[in-house]
């Protein structure tokens, strides 16, 4: 994910937290590998009122000279004064001082960046990451970093489960990255390491029904219902089927002769992969049998989310009942 940082001048630029911590942390190793000691970490802030003096002290000689990372943060404050310093130090760096700018993107404070870019400081981007295609693009490229592969399935499972926190994400590819020791690393992977996230379970409840497998949708709801606790699989599983729903009613509807890249528009499916299973699966139902599952899985909802009506709610074993039902009703193919 990042370039390899070159010393002893870094311009960090980005708002997303983890990444720039990342980045902190490549500087802070190669400075180590560099002088052969940890540095001495000085952090100050551009926008503190002593933020000059601080600076000057920062890059000062220490009394056994001993190495230190000096980071600058919020460098969108920095004014005149604090850049004259800056622009000394980048000229002429003090032995055994390593200096890095954080700055977390926008205009402000841009003609400082310019002038740090066209000095030749090493630049890493840590820039907010988009949700979507954007952050599984993101940690697909995270895996590659650590030297294995993943399939694209395993990384969709891992984003629907965890959701948009770039940090648990990180954490969760490292975590499959050293417990799935060989091998490529694949949707059942991360059901197995992450099967007490309900999304995960959800999800593979999901593709059972409209790959219409009711025994393995059975199976996995059950499983899902022990591991991941009765009272919470409802929302979760209903979650999952109405988006596996969405995507075939969005497949069937499109012209025959539609481009990939033109369905992937029309439709708003993230990836081409997802894009053909939604097609293979659609090509094993009717219309009508869709129209009518959807109707079903409305009414399921309300159900295991406690029905319309004042008192009309369920307990966990009758909720558990509808859904079992549902799945296997559904899944059949005696009707199709």
């Amino acid at each position: 994910m990042l370039a390899h940082v070159s010393l002893p001048v870094t311009l960090i630029i980005g708002s997303e937290e983890v990444l720039v911590r990342q980045a902190l942390e490549e500087v802070r190793h190669a400075a180590r590998q560099r002088e052969g000691a940890d540095p001495d970490r000085r952090t100050l802030s551009a926008a503190d009122e002593d933020a000059r003096a601080r600076l000057a002290e920062a890059l000062g000689p220490t009394l056994f000279d001993e190495p230190a990372l000096v980071i600058v943060t919020e460098a969108d404050h920095i004014d005149d004064a604090l850049w004259a310093l800056i622009n000394s130090a980048f000229a002429d760096p003090p032995p055994g001082v390593c200096l890095v700018v954080v700055h977390p993107g926008g205009v402000k404070g841009k003609k400082y960046l310019t002038a740090l870019r066209s000095a030749g400081a090493q630049e890493v981007s840590c820039a907010a990451i988009k949700k979507g295609r954007a952050t599984e693009d993101f940690l697909a490229a995270e895996v590659r970093r650590r030297g294995r592969k993943v399939t694209p399935g395993a990384i969709h499972a891992l984003y629907e489960a965890i959701g948009h926190d770039i940090a648990l994400l990180i954490g969760a590819i490292a975590q499959l990255c050293s417990d799935v020791e060989e091998g490529v690393i694949d949707e059942e992977a991360v059901a197995r390491y992450f099967a007490g996230v309900a999304d995960v379970q959800g999800y593979r409840v999901s593709d059972a029904v409209w790959d219409r497998r009711p025994v393995d949708a059975l199976r996995d709801l059950r499983w899902m219902a022990e591991s991941s606790g009765r009272a919470g699989v409802g929302p979760a599983v209903t979650a999952m089927l109405g988006t596996g729903l969405r995507a075939l009613v969005k497949v069937q509807g499109l012209p025959p002769a539609i481009s990939e890249a033109d369905a992937l528009q029309e439709t708003g499916i993230r990836f081409d992969w997802q894009l053909r299973n939604a097609r293979n699966r659609a090509k094993r139902w009717r219309a009508d049998r869709l129209a009518a599952a959807a109707v079903a899985l409305a009414d399921l909802d309300v159900a295991v989310k406690g029905g319309l009506r004042e008192g009309d709610s369920r307990d966990v074993d009758q909720k558990l009942h509808d859904l079992e039902s549902y799945v296997v009703r559904t899944a059949s193919r005696s009707d199709s």
